[in-house]
């Protein structure tokens, strides 16, 4: 179960990583996807990285 968890921990840290290098890639001028497009992504990332990181944080409350 500790693997399970740190996996989740670790999906998030890449999933929040994600998002930072796309809001970025974003404040770059002549970024070749729009930059709403790209905050979206990062955006999309977040969220993601948010769930993950709640259900990671779930677990570990719930193995102790």
């Amino acid at each position: 179960m500790v693997g399970v968890i740190f996996g989740f921990f670790v999906i998030s840290l890449l999933l929040f990583l994600g998002a930072f290098n796309y809001l970025l890639l974003s404040k770059r001028a002549g970024a070749y996807p729009p930059k709403r497009i790209l905050i979206q992504k990062a955006m999309g990332f977040a969220a993601i990285g948010a769930g993950v990181l709640v259900v990671a944080i779930v677990l570990y409350i719930f193995s102790h």
